[in-house]
């Protein structure tokens, strides 16, 4: 027994020894500071973070030292063993439960692997001490297992949950991201702070209230025979459990991890997503995400609406590096970020994974949008992570509404980084703001890949984060289309062509890529056509492909890259001609009752009458109508007969041809079809006028349609 309590204080000894060696020289926390990633500054005049209060409590606020991420400040909340630390949200910066809130961080545990301890959790309370909030550690001092959120579990003769719940922060709802595996059970698992994770998998990412008692679940040792008294531990409930079980260090790994909080005002639920962002380029990833339904009665029992939230930290014998750096924080300012990149030579937006073609003309625009805030988002450092291949000629920053522009000094970009300041703050007036950079595609031999990048845009209140697209750079291409068959063909009804004609590339890329020929006949697409090896085509051009009169067909060279060659325009004339196109030959009018008056008795039937002019557009055409007088099965002769009725009036048909209708040709008629009587309405066209003295009987009569080639 003297042997086994000697050795676990000579091992205690040499941890302590070590660790007070190491702290704030290790190679670990130096890697920390020197690859810290774009955050804002903690400690400025409207600083919206504060460190905790609580007397135990050894965060501090350092500069971090990558040149990459000007600006920065990280809260450390631990670096040694035994300590707590926790950095508040300000007054102002509180979550407001009644809108959609944000919050995202970069978080560094440490190069430990699965032997770090212990961890951070992001909590939101209204613990009555505020800032002053922590764990009523009191004689026991720092426990790691508590991450400065949970309750105390050292207490071997604690019999109730609702007792370890009281040691919590208090209306507090965390996540906790945990480095140290605690699941300690048995006869000496009691008054150890080390069995939460009974049941749970190794480091891990899970939340809870820990404030509440149901949170902790109670496990009893009856002691020996009746000889030890009975003593109690506790393990924790774990929601939304994010894990890894083929890298259980994945916390702990010597990288920051950007971890992303939104809370959803209309569900009530509270997401919370690990590696969102690439930590060595910013760029945007998929990242795991949990959403679990938030209790707000038990975080805001007043019903104020208002939760502070912040990071706390705790380490037990065992330590590693705890620090944070903020991004953005809630309600303070709420903004947009995005951009855009403009083919301006093509007059197209390059989209991600586009391409552009060397030695275009392109712009590349970051767009800042101001949606709302406690605040104007002001003094803001544009860090511009160009992308690689644009010579950029001019830059300037334009704002909304009257503010001037400003011309930004394109000599400063060096390594493809731009580093300014915007000249103003932006807020609900002035809501938005583009920075522009104009320039050339640099000339490649071969296809050419561009990364994206990511740019940021940090003020003391909010960090915004945007990428711009990756790209291909195709080599320029120079295409020269030429048409040897001729440009103006002439063909009588019912003939085809063959149109004949030549592609000619010039390119400094090594393969030149595949064009073809865009077609389109009369404003209407066919299908492209492929061109031979060396560069000639032929197109065959069919009668049934052609209206009468003159037909245009347009031919293009293009690439896959959006390459385009000259314009050629043929023009085919076909000789088209005036006809009937049909004309029904039997119809007739309504049966009808006598009366003493005048009458007009409407058409019978389907009447159809076709007129076909495929002489081209603007050829007009007149239709003429007589017709025969109308007589009985005994003889006697209609009194009046057949009329056209129009806008115009009323026009009698009678033994001689009469003009009833003008048309002149559109585009809109292909085929050159007019089917007049379509156009007739119940009212017109094409009527019988009854006189009042009319004997009753069956009559007939024809009537003779005729057309002429000019209007009358």
């Amino acid at each position: 027994m003297h042997k086994r309590w000697l050795s676990a204080g000579l091992i205690l000894l040499a941890v302590t020894l070590s660790n007070g060696l190491t702290a704030h020289a290790d190679s670990d926390y130096s890697n920390a500071l020197a690859t810290a990633p774009q955050g804002i500054l903690l400690d400025k005049t409207d600083a919206i973070m504060t460190l905790g209060t609580a007397s135990m409590s050894s965060a501090a606020v350092v500069d971090t030292t990558n040149p990459a991420a000007p600006n920065t400040q990280a809260a450390r909340l631990t670096d040694g063993p035994n300590q707590f630390g926790a950095v508040w949200s300000t007054d102002d910066n509180y979550f407001n439960l009644k809108e959609d809130e944000t919050v995202s961080m970069w978080m560094y545990f440490g190069d430990k692997g699965t032997k770090a301890a212990d961890g951070m959790a992001f909590v939101l309370q209204n613990d009555s001490n505020g800032i002053d909030a922590s764990p009523k550690f009191g004689r026991f001092g720092v426990v790691g297992e508590t991450l400065g959120a949970w309750g105390i579990d050292k207490n071997p003769v604690q019999s109730s949950s609702a007792g370890i719940a009281a040691t919590a922060i208090q209306n507090s709802w965390a996540v906790e991201f945990d480095t140290a595996f605690n699941n300690q059970t048995g006869g000496h698992a009691a008054g150890q702070g080390n069995s939460f994770d009974i049941g749970y998998p190794t480091a891990h990412i899970a939340s809870s209230y820990p404030s509440l008692a149901t949170t902790y679940h109670q496990y009893v040792d009856p002691g020996t025979w009746g000889i030890t008294k009975t003593n109690y531990y506790y393990s924790l409930q774990h929601n939304g459990l994010i894990t890894n079980s083929k890298n259980p260090g994945f916390l702990a790994n010597g990288q920051w991890h950007h971890v992303t909080i939104h809370w959803n005002d209309l569900a009530e639920t509270m997401t919370y997503t690990f590696n969102d962002r690439n930590p060595q380029t910013g760029e945007q990833q998929p990242g795991v995400s949990r959403t679990v339904r938030l209790n707000q009665k038990v975080i805001d029992p007043t019903g104020s609406n208002r939760v502070r939230w912040g990071i706390t930290g705790a380490t037990g014998s065992r330590w590693s590096n705890n620090l944070v750096v903020f991004e953005s924080t809630p309600g303070n300012i709420k903004a947009n970020t995005r951009t855009t990149l403009t083919d301006l030579t093509r007059e197209r937006e390059i989209q991600d994974r586009g391409t552009t073609v060397a030695n275009d003309q392109v712009r590349l625009d970051y767009h800042l949008d101001y949606r709302d805030g406690r605040q104007p988002w002001s003094s803001i450092i544009a860090n511009l992570k160009l992308p690689e291949s644009i010579n950029f000629e001019e830059a300037k920053i334009t704002y909304s509404g009257d503010r001037v522009p400003e011309i930004l000094d394109v000599s400063k970009i060096k390594d493809n980084q731009l580093l300014t300041e915007l000249g103003y703050a932006m807020d609900s007036a002035y809501p938005s703001a583009t920075i522009s950079l104009t320039g050339r595609v640099a000339p490649v031999s071969k296809t050419t890949k561009v990364a994206r990048t990511s740019s940021t845009f940090s003020s003391n209140a909010l960090i915004r984060t945007v990428e711009t697209p990756a790209f291909t750079i195709n080599p320029s291409i120079d295409l020269n289309l030429s048409v040897t068959s001729g440009q103006t063909v002439n063909l009588k009804a019912q003939e085809g062509t063959t149109v004949a004609g030549r592609v000619d590339m010039a390119t400094n890329a090594g393969t030149g890529p595949l064009a073809k020929l865009a077609v389109t006949l009369n404003k209407v697409k066919l299908p492209d056509v492929a061109l031979n090896a060396d560069g000639t085509f032929t197109l065959p051009v069919t009668n049934e492909m052609l209206r009468q009169g003159t037909n245009t067909l347009n031919l293009r060279a293009v690439t896959a890259d959006g390459d385009r060659s000259n314009l050629v325009a043929v023009t085919i004339t076909v000789t088209g001609e005036l006809k009937f196109s049909y004309i029904s030959p039997n119809e007739s009018f309504q049966n009808s009752t006598l009366t003493d008056k005048n009458q007009l008795v409407h058409r019978d039937g389907d009447w159809q009458l076709v007129v076909q002019d495929t002489r081209g557009t603007g050829s007009q055409w007149t239709l003429m109508a007589q017709a025969t007088p109308f007589v009985s099965e005994v003889g006697a002769k209609l009194g009046g007969g057949p009329v056209y009725v129009s806008k115009r009036g009323v026009t009698p048909i009678g033994a001689n041809p009469t003009p009833v209708l003008t048309h002149t040709m559109t585009d809109a008629n292909l085929d050159g079809k007019f089917n007049v009587a379509a156009h007739w309405e119940k009212t017109s066209g094409v009527l019988l006028a009854v006189d009042s003295g009319t004997t009753p009987g069956n009559y007939s009569g024809s009537i003779t349609w005729t057309l002429e080639d000019a209007p009358q």
